[in-house]
């Protein structure tokens, strides 16, 4: 599967001459339009790996170039026809299609994954290096060597349009308004320095992965002996590289999916946590409007209790008026006194005043009754609420629980196991004072096997000090 490099690239505009073609023209023979290959003897359709149509993205930006305007000495114009809008990437796998029909069916479907995955990690690497710009790329296998094609442009229209081609921004970037020779080498030797590092950029991110060299042995005026010996080199070190790549998939995967799983655990008990968060707020707010209620009947008994003392204090100085009155008038002897005798006068009022005395202390006993019900109530609601803010302050703690304070929790799997036993008491539907209870406990086993291990540690230390 060694070999070298082949990637290039290529900037277009609307308007194709005798010497370039056109972007639609480009993108008319990457999409392998009926008359648009001539040297392509037997076209296939392309194999899109991005995208469903060179035409319809090259259209695009077209489209969009035309409601462009480019910023020319402070005045807004119209992107010639002629200017480059965008490009055309193109890079090919060493393995021929002769070879690959050569090999074992095995073999060469291993081969076929291979190139698949090259062309992936091309795709890759074109949108690093031209980042929301890349719009369509295929894989085509009906020329001599796999290869894909990247389109490349902007499908949004812009108030200052620029040149995407970075070669070609390093040209104008060095030599500006100079056009003389000197200013012409320093354009040139910019183009060349940036398509340089854009070669090896991708050796560095593709090439050197499925063993592909960055520059061919006629290039290097290399022996047979000496191509074929570095070629087994760079087959050995893409074969490790590939290894690496694969173990940090398969490691990145895993801590995904446990960090995934931790995160949808801790999601969970949190949502739980924020469920009684708002009991408690509620029955908070049950036990503040009872207490209000409490706080009104308590001044309403204050007052009527108040009311009935005076009411009594008036009936003892009533009476005591009356036994005055009383004994006054039996002093005297005769009818009058008989007859005041006769008729009860004192007997009557202290009744009448006795009866509406009862009446009072009646309905202020019934107050005191309600009243000390109320505060039964509160005192069981208040009970209730301390409860559940003790096992939230638990459920709090065993939520922030610290690796660095329990080492023990490194184990596997013991951190996944730590909160799903959390979950599951929480999801058990207990009281809060169980609650709290059961995380106490828990919390208590943790520091021992803590302690024990430290205790552990220091005999195993003093042994080897011995």
């Amino acid at each position: 599967m060694s070999g070298y490099q082949f990637v290039h690239y290529e900037a277009y505009a609307r308007n194709g001459n005798d010497k370039k073609r056109s972007l639609i023209s480009i993108a008319r023979e990457a999409d392998r339009d009926s008359g648009n290959h001539p040297h392509v003897t037997a076209p296939q359709p392309p194999e899109y790996l991005l995208g469903s149509s060179f035409v319809d993205a090259a259209e695009a930006i077209v489209a969009a170039t035309d409601a462009s305007k480019v910023n020319h000495s402070g005045k807004k114009r119209n992107v010639r026809k002629d200017a480059n809008i965008g490009i055309g990437l193109i890079a090919s796998h060493p393995v021929s299609i002769e070879d690959l029909n050569a090999m074992a069916e095995p073999e060469r479907m291993q081969a076929i994954a291979e190139i698949k995955e090259w062309a992936e990690d091309a795709v890759t690497f074109a949108e690093t290096e031209f980042p929301k710009l890349v719009q369509v790329a295929a894989l085509h296998w009906d020329e001599s060597h796999p290869h894909i094609h990247i389109l490349i442009g902007s499908t949004e229209p812009s108030d200052d349009f620029q040149i995407i081609h970075k070669g070609e921004q390093a040209r104008k970037n060095a030599q500006g308004n100079d056009r003389t020779g000197k200013g012409k080498k320093l354009g040139n030797d910019a183009y060349t320095k940036e398509m340089r590092r854009f070669q090896n950029q991708y050796h560095a991110e593709v090439g050197i992965f499925y063993g592909q060299a960055r520059l061919g042995p006629k290039r290097r005026r290399k022996s047979r002996a000496e191509w074929r010996k570095e070629q087994a080199q760079l087959d050995c070190v893409a074969k490790s590289l590939q290894r690496g790549k694969s173990i940090d998939h398969q490691v990145d995967v895993a801590l995904s999916t446990a960090a995934d799983h931790a995160q949808l655990i801790i999601d969970s008990t949190q949502e739980e946590a924020v469920r009684q968060r708002k009991l408690a707020e509620q029955q908070k707010q049950v036990i503040e409007k009872e207490l209000a209620q409490a706080h009104q009947l308590r001044e309403q008994a204050e007052r009527e209790a108040k009311e009935a003392f005076e009411l009594k204090r008036e009936a003892v100085r009533l009476r005591a008026t009356l036994d005055d009155r009383v004994r006054e008038l039996s002093k005297y002897d005769g009818v009058f006194g008989r007859v005041l005798g006769w008729f009860g006068i004192r007997q009557r009022i202290e009744q009448k005043t006795e009866a509406k005395l009862k009446k009072q202390l009646a309905k202020l006993h019934k107050k005191i009754d309600e009243l000390s019900s109320q505060v039964g109530k509160e005192k069981s609601m208040q009970h209730q609420h301390r409860a559940t803010s003790d096992a939230l302050k638990s459920l709090q703690k065993a939520l922030l629980l610290s690796i660095h304070d329990y080492p023990q929790l490194q184990e596997k799997d013991a951190l996944q196991r730590h909160f799903v036993y959390i979950q599951e008491l929480l999801g058990a539907n207990k009281q809060p004072e169980r609650i709290q209870e059961q995380l106490d406990a828990y919390m208590d086993e943790l520091q021992i096997r803590q302690f024990k291990s430290y205790v552990q540690s220091s005999k195993t230390l003093s042994n080897l000090d011995i």
